[in-house]
């Protein structure tokens, strides 16, 4: 097949469509996008580990790539700090630590139970729990550790206070000055507020907090030709710029919803038995889903009340028709 041939064989357009086509690795880290500020964040984010010690905060829509900026974060500090992560669908105080205590003081996890970080504990507990990996982390202020602690939350859920006071006390603890452990969370914002708060061209960093923006028209343009890209080298040209609008209009600028409207076009193509995606294909993947007329209850679910009533009468004059008949 030749380099600029657009066409694909079966074979590989089957792939497309699959579960290893484009644009299903979205966590892949080796597929960063880091456009949209994405790639400053990183480095800024690195950058304020390095000279500072107190906690950073990330905050993005669902979808907007939090989870890809975590692992991406992960992997570059690897080397050099000991890294500890939770994917977790809610964190309070009490989850915090037991995460904590498995990870760090396996033999005092039972400090607090699973029962009891479902339900929560008193603060006797939680200071007893922070003083085992207070001492585990700064061995009691004696020795420097060879590798300091980076804890990245990335929760569904809000971090409620609790979980961010543990946090706080944990941020403090210094080996010859050092911290011993830094935090990086990342806060879910609501779709409302990541297009009313957030500018759409700039990143917005304030201090210690980083925002995940929308991606803009030419951005969302530049991110299909990335991931086509590193996909299919001989493909990387798929998505004309009139499609890179229509997925614009689409998707306002969502990591997630623009995989999903790709991905959805390229098992229509593929159903189709197109050699390539078209404009036809991403119409029919953006189609608004298609709402079913509420029916009109039946006569039996209208009346049901009355319905079981009489089923009811019905059987207590049977019984009393049995009971007459067998005096």
């Amino acid at each position: 097949m030749k380099h600029n041939d657009s066409s694909v064989e079966t074979g590989r357009r089957q792939y497309y469509s699959s579960s290893q086509g484009p644009f299903y690795n979205a966590n892949n880290i080796f597929m960063f996008y880091g456009g949209g500020e994405r790639g400053n964040t990183v480095e800024n984010i690195i950058d304020r580990l390095r000279t500072d010690d107190q906690i950073i905060h990330v905050h993005g829509e669902r979808g907007s790539g939090k989870t890809m900026v975590s692992l991406v974060i992960s992997d570059r500090l690897k080397h050099r700090y000991n890294i500890i992560r939770y994917d977790v669908p809610e964190l309070s105080a009490s989850l915090l630590l037991r995460h904590l205590l498995i990870e760090l003081c396996p033999q005092k996890a039972s400090l607090i139970s699973a029962q009891q970080a479902r339900l929560g504990v008193d603060q006797p507990d939680i200071d007893v729990a922070i003083n085992c990996i207070a001492g585990k982390l700064s061995l009691n202020g004696r020795t420097p550790v060879s590798k300091p602690y980076v804890l990245i939350v990335d929760s569904v859920g809000e971090v409620d206070d609790g979980a961010m006071q543990v946090l706080t006390r944990l941020a403090g603890l210094r080996v010859g000055g050092k911290p011993v452990m830094q935090s990086v969370v990342f806060h879910r914002l609501s779709a409302e507020a990541a297009r009313n708060v957030i500018p759409p061209h700039d990143m917005v960093q304030s201090g210690n907090h980083f925002w995940l923006r929308r991606l803009s028209l030419a951005e969302i343009n530049e991110y299909l030709r990335h991931h086509m890209l590193l996909f299919d080298f001989n493909r990387r040209d798929l998505f004309t710029r009139e499609m890179a609008y229509f997925i614009a209009d689409r998707s306002e600028g969502v990591f997630r919803s623009i995989n999903t409207l790709a991905r959805n076009a390229f098992t229509i193509a593929n159903l189709e038995d197109a050699d390539k995606l078209s404009m036809s294909h991403l119409l029919m993947a953006g189609l608004p889903p298609r709402h079913e007329p509420a029916s009109e209850p039946g006569f039996l679910y209208r009346h049901r009340g009355q319905v079981i009533a009489l089923l009811g009468l019905g059987v207590v004059a049977s019984l009393a028709v049995a009971v007459f008949l067998f005096q």
